[in-house]
């Protein structure tokens, strides 16, 4: 007969669980010793100062990034306004340039005497003056033409006769009074006014206060206008004179042809 099996031998052993979970803490606690020492081993030769300064650059690189690229777009924006500002630049410098002269004219109608028309009357002397002496070499060559032509003649020269200017034929139809100007190869003389006939050298016409004089005496004369005589190297002056008493002043004008250098004679006018 079989002998039936005590308690002791039907319970449950823990050996094989306590020896697993053993191993399970062995292993756990070789593990975070191996992580503390590479820990250990990546921090080894830095010291607490060196590692506040590589926050610190660390820091200071992103603050530069950040100033960098709001400097590019300061520089867009630059860009984009630039040509506004220059324009509003040109512009405004045109408008005290405007505002300046707005003042000399004001100026100048209050008071003719003032010391700005005494500037321009001396401007306008200066410009004269250079006028003339751009037109000194035209001068000096006709000079110098005379000479020759005075050298190459063997016989005395005959005595040119005087050029008397008749009545009628200017081209613009007669005019009560008329005013005299003639036109040469140097500029044009005033015949008509007081005194002894004024030479006015060619580049000086447009300059000349004597010239506008003359022509401020014709507008305000009624029933008048200017004949141009015209020597035979005189157009290119004519041009200029007439052109600028017909532009400038409205003025009425005629021209009769100059057959030779001789004195002009007005005597048949004067009657």
């Amino acid at each position: 007969m079989a002998r039936r099996r005590s308690s002791a031998d039907t319970g449950v052993s823990l050996f094989p669980f306590m020896s697993i979970l053993a191993c399970l803490i062995g292993i756990l606690t070789l593990m975070i010793s191996v992580i503390t020492q590479a820990k250990q081993m990546e921090s080894k030769g830095r010291t607490e100062e060196e590692l506040q300064r590589a926050l610190l650059n660390r820091d200071l690189t992103q603050q530069a990034d950040t100033l960098e690229n709001t400097i590019k777009a300061l520089d867009e924006r630059l860009r984009t306004e630039k040509s506004t500002v220059a324009e509003l630049a040109r512009i405004e410098d045109m408008r005290i340039v405007l505002r300046d002269k707005m003042e000399e004219i004001t100026k100048a109608k209050d008071s003719e005497n003032s010391d700005l028309s005494l500037q321009k009357t001396v401007e306008n002397l200066k410009r004269e003056i250079a006028a003339l002496k751009n037109g000194r070499p035209a001068l000096e060559e006709r000079l110098k033409a005379l000479q020759a032509e005075l050298e190459a003649r063997t016989n005395p020269p005959k005595p040119v006769e005087s050029v008397v200017i008749k009545p009628g034929g200017t081209g613009r139809g007669e005019a009560f009074n008329l005013f005299f100007v003639e036109c040469n190869s140097t500029g044009i003389v005033l015949l008509s006014g007081d005194g002894a006939p004024k030479p006015i050298a060619q580049a000086a016409i447009d300059k000349s206060a004597d010239y506008n004089a003359f022509l401020d005496t014709v507008k305000a004369t009624r029933d008048s206008m200017v004949v141009f005589l015209i020597r035979k190297a005189g157009n290119e002056a004519y041009r200029w004179a007439a052109g600028w008493a017909e532009s400038k002043y409205n003025l009425r004008t005629g021209k009769l042809p100059v057959p030779n250098e001789g004195a002009i004679d007005l005597t048949l006018f004067r009657k």
